[in-house]
């Protein structure tokens, strides 16, 4: 008999925001895999959840115990997997073992909960009639960010993660590309310190040592800009036309960067598989 693998939502800060189904599962497990063990101790403590066998189970670990995981839930074992906070697969590992799970014929279970992206939303007074877009973490190279924006549509709201140490850069990059749009900075959500504000990119991208984790929820655009909607297109061109001069991607890369203002790594990754 097959087990059961668990997708278990947790609390994003204040631990009261746990469902009683999800405690029943926690309970009844017979493993979790927690992205932070320390973290999900808290919670254990909190509601005297028995003393279960915890496995912590975060990004350069995943692949290496998911065949490990996989032969368990073949034994019939239940399995919880849970995020450090909110919902799991959502910017957080797990992804393969659940892909996984469901190609070996296991029974996966969706335990609902907390989530970042939900609870800002549900305060951000944008239109979500439509839907959104959401885009995570950004990726860390600007051309690369610059090339993922290009590609959204700017008719529906856009929600985001951002690192504090990244705030100001990430900020100006999102303004340049998009336009002074409204947003909404949701910031150390259901905590202590929490910050729900009405803002826009422009009053953002001045602020300075910015503190805790951000939710950035973006306006849809009143207009749409062809500049940024044709960014891939124009790079493309670009490159064919250096190209028929004979010029290597190493020199395309060097004259595209200093046109448009990036680094010649930057442009080098988004033209390598031209």
């Amino acid at each position: 008999m097959r087990g059961i693998l668990y997708v278990v939502a947790l609390p994003i800060g204040n631990l009261k925001d746990i469902t009683l189904r999800a405690l029943e599962t926690l309970k009844e497990v017979d493993l979790i895999l927690t992205e932070d063990t320390r973290s999900f101790l808290k919670l254990q403590r909190a509601y005297e959840l028995p003393a279960k066998r915890l496995e912590s189970f975060y990004k350069d670990v995943e692949r290496r115990k998911e065949e490990k995981i996989i032969e368990l839930l073949k034994e019939g074992k239940r399995v919880a997997l849970c995020s450090e906070a909110g919902t799991p697969l959502l910017s957080d590992p797990g992804c393969s073992l659940v892909k996984r799970a469901l190609e070996e014929g296991v029974t996966v279970v969706p335990i609902p909960g907390a989530s970042a992206i939900t609870c800002a939303l549900s305060v951000s007074g944008f239109n979500l009639s439509q839907g959104f877009v959401f885009l995570g973490f950004p990726p860390r190279n600007k051309g690369e960010f610059q090339k993922k924006l290009a590609k959204i549509p700017l008719d529906l709201p856009l929600v985001l993660f951002l690192s504090p140490h990244r705030f100001h850069q990430e900020t100006k990059i999102l303004l340049e590309c998009l336009g002074n749009r409204e947003v909404l900075l949701a910031r150390e959500l259901t905590k202590f310190h929490e910050e729900i504000r009405r803002s826009t990119l422009e009053e953002l991208s001045q602020l300075e040592n910015i503190k805790g984790e951000i939710t950035l929820v973006i306006g849809q655009a009143e207009e749409r800009r062809d500049s940024l909607l044709n960014f891939e297109v124009d790079l493309r061109r670009e490159y064919e036309l250096l190209r028929e001069k004979g010029l290597r991607k190493r020199e395309i890369a060097k004259q595209i960067a200093q046109k448009k203002g990036l680094s010649v790594k930057e442009v080098y990754e988004l033209i390598k598989d031209y």
